[in-house]
């Protein structure tokens, strides 16, 4: 009897590791990938030289635990276990608030002690420094814009933590005394100077009571599909205004609720559970656009965080837009065909050829406004030396250097040499060869 239940259990281990390595190798079955960010591992090369140093082992354990079959099976079982014996997780940057709430950790901390700890060192005059420059430079760079046509405004919109803090888990870690806020200081400086924005902080905290649908959703971080899509009509009413023109209006359909789509448990999916967390309701509302021959259709140049990804999954930007490329924290471009990195694009003609450029942030990005662009688009627009817009002849040099590959691309390694953006160095050699022109 026991060498039958012996040889069993023999047969049931070769199987199963027979199966395992089938899976590893061959991939038979597919399996849902896991969501997160991780490097992928490749499988390490045998040379004689590895085996003797024992290096190629090391490689090929570690290719093992990020390749082995069921891998994703395997990690999910693990994690629902430890949801639902332990309630927690080993996500290091997400926090379980009151009531199965989950909240990106830079937004409690931003709640609890504001982020110029992390961001300016707890330095309370490094922070307001950085700030009042920022929003100085960025209303010289809007009254030289509109002379050109071109409308910048920020859209400041709050973090989850702003409209549902009731959930917000107890503060156990965050002890600093309180700083200075990005939103709270911009709000009052863009007042002051006369700078275009909106405001959503004020607009969702007035509306959270109003309105039948949550604006952010109790399992994800960015607004939701549908507060994102009554908020961009309302962005577009907005440009209507700002720029006098007349844009094609969108209808919003009913209120309905659905299966979940992305974002809207974007911190759930990253617990990466066999199980959705619940209770949790999702509603969403539908586009069209209203045919208008007489509307306009504007070049919108978006930079900012990935709240933008929600409008785009809600709206026909294309047919609202001639252009909308997204030029995600100033860096990757979405929504251009010609242009993958904000280090290609002819940076002068980007900011004359556009209708409206909208600074596209939430209040813990807020801390990073603009991720350089508004400095490096005023090195080629504004003379610090002379306190003044750059001259006519000088902004057509810079534009002759974006044009010529060769120069644009010589000008880049110098800016690289001398460690500065590559637009201080167009600004810098346009106005040396205009000081020798005039010489000459």
């Amino acid at each position: 009897m026991n060498n039958r239940l012996h040889n069993k259990l023999l047969i049931i281990t070769i199987v199963l590791f027979a199966v395992l390595f089938l899976q590893s190798v061959f991939h038979p079955i597919s399996l849902k990938s896991l969501k997160g960010f991780y490097n992928p591992v490749e499988r390490p090369s045998l040379t004689y030289k590895s085996l003797a140093d024992g290096s190629y082992q090391r490689n090929f354990e570690e290719y093992q635990q990020y390749n082995f079959g069921f891998r994703e099976w395997s990690i999910r079982l693990y994690n629902q276990y430890l949801w639902t014996c332990y309630h927690k997780t080993y996500n290091g940057w997400i926090d379980i608030g009151k009531d199965d709430w989950l909240y990106e950790s830079d937004f409690v901390r931003d709640h609890y002690e504001s982020m110029m700890y992390k961001w300016f060192d707890g330095d309370a005059n490094a922070t307001s420094d950085k700030f009042y420059k920022t929003a100085e430079d960025l209303a010289k760079l809007q009254e030289i814009l509109a002379k050109h046509n071109t409308h910048i405004f920020v859209n400041m919109i709050p973090g989850k933590d702003m409209i549902y803090p009731e959930h917000l888990p107890e503060n156990t870690q965050y002890f600093n005394p309180d700083g200075i806020h990005a939103y709270d200081f911009y709000k009052k400086k863009f007042d002051e100077l006369g700078v275009n924005h909106i405001d959503f902080v004020e607009v969702f905290k007035n509306d959270k009571d109003k309105v039948d649908y949550p604006l952010f959703a109790k399992t994800g971080t960015h607004w939701t599909n549908i507060a994102a899509t009554h908020a961009f009509d309302s962005i577009m009413r907005y440009m209507e205004n700002l720029g006098g023109i007349n844009m094609l209006d969108v209808e919003i359909g009913e209120k309905h609720q659905g299966k979940v789509r992305e974002p809207d448990d974007d911190l759930e999916q990253l617990f990466n559970l066999m199980f959705p967390i619940k209770p949790n309701k999702h509603f969403y509302a539908e586009t069209s656009i209203i045919p208008d021959e007489n509307a306009v259709r504007p070049k919108l140049i978006t930079v900012g965080d990935s709240f933008f990804w929600t409008i785009s999954y809600n709206y026909n930007l294309g047919a609202l837009f001639s252009e909308c490329p997204y030029w995600y924290y100033n860096s990757t471009i979405y929504f251009d065909k010609n242009h993958n990195s904000t280090n290609e694009v002819n940076m002068i003609d980007e900011l004359f050829n556009a209708d409206f450029i909208m600074l596209n942030y939430c209040s813990v990005q807020l801390y990073k406004l603009g991720n350089g662009f508004i400095e490096n688009a005023l090195a080629l627009l504004y003379d610090e030396e002379t306190d003044s817009p750059m001259s006519d002849e000088i902004i057509e040099i810079e534009r002759r250097i974006y044009s010529d590959p060769d120069w644009f691309s010589s000008v880049k390694e110098k800016a690289a040499q001398n460690n500065i953006s590559i637009e201080k160095q167009i600004a810098l050699d346009a106005k040396y060869i205009l000081n020798q022109q005039n010489e000459n």
